[in-house]
């Protein structure tokens, strides 16, 4: 029994990694119209043949995870991306269900395209005023 539900975490774990990386993929080629992503990360050790992991910040295109870098910053954990307000997005998961969240004003400063597909993701103004 207890290696039946060992064997039941770590396909889950397997199945959440292989759907992460389907989004960062998908989003990051969108995001810098390119074919090949340059990612510095200490987060993961391999993620798609588009996106590559470099090893140092000068080599990249973006950072991801919370690493001191000048380039776009893309963060994992809900509580670093409410209190980094230079990060261009983050995913995360919270209650049990995935978050993704991009910033606008982040994106437009370093000249990311986004498309209609991840808009509704984009954090608008807190206050909106309606006359």
């Amino acid at each position: 029994m207890k290696k039946l539900v060992i064997l039941l975490i770590s396909l889950q774990t397997l199945f959440g990694y292989n759907s992460e990386v389907e989004l960062f993929n998908k989003l990051f080629t969108i995001l810098f119209q390119k074919k090949e992503i340059k990612i510095y990360t200490k987060k993961y050790t391999f993620l798609t043949p588009q996106l590559k992991i470099v090893s140092s910040c000068k080599l990249a295109d973006l950072t991801l995870g919370e690493l001191n870098c000048s380039k776009p910053k893309f963060l994992l954990d809900y509580y670093n991306f409410k209190n980094d307000k230079n990060a261009i997005g983050a995913f995360y998961w919270r209650k049990g269900r995935p978050q993704l969240r991009l910033r606008k004003k982040e994106l437009e400063k370093y000249k990311l395209f986004i498309s209609k597909n991840f808009e509704d993701y984009l954090e608008w103004k807190k206050y909106i005023i309606y006359f």
